[in-house]
């Protein structure tokens, strides 16, 4: 039997912070204006940060926190009765409407939130098995990774190539 490499806490955390960064950084770069601008598809940058928002905070409320279903989510179906896409889409249309300062501290506080959880944690509970909706033996910190420091990587990669190439 072999022995499950250790994963540290600062080893999670610190992805996350590094991902949360950058994806602030070209936010605030661009100015809410061009941020507003459609970049990837119909999505602008401020759309793929409310994207990452909801998914954030998502994961924080899947891992124990204390913050409330989304009020754009229709309170009469489960958030995965609705499916991934009609989420995005809502979340979408509710932060358009949200001044850019206040989305982009929603987008902090998410990863924050993430980031303190997983601090919380025992060391040893990233090494366990996430559960659903996570495939079979996918271990908590690489859930984590998956809704958090990877997923902001590849909108910020795509967002960074995108805008450079429109020069927004």
């Amino acid at each position: 039997m072999t022995k499950a490499k250790r994963v540290t806490k600062d080893a999670v955390v610190a992805p996350i912070e590094r991902e949360k960064g950058r994806l602030l950084r070209l936010a605030q770069d661009l100015g809410e204006e061009r941020a507003a601008r459609p970049v990837v598809g119909e999505w602008a940058v401020r759309d793929v940060v409310a994207h990452c928002v909801y998914w954030q905070g998502m994961l924080a409320r899947m891992m124990g926190a204390p913050l409330p279903p989304p009020s754009w989510i229709p309170r009469w179906q489960s958030e995965h009765e609705i499916g991934g896409e009609t989420i995005n889409r809502l979340t979408v249309e509710h932060y358009r409407r949200i001044p850019y300062p206040t989305l982009l501290a929603d987008f902090a506080f998410t990863a924050d939130v993430v980031c303190q959880i997983v601090r919380e944690m025992d060391e040893e509970n990233l090494l366990l098995e996430a559960g659903a909706p996570w495939d079979p033996g996918t271990p908590v910190w690489q859930a984590i990774a998956s809704e958090s420091s990877e997923h902001c990587r590849e909108h910020t990669d795509e967002l960074e190539k995108a805008t450079a190439a429109r020069a927004l």
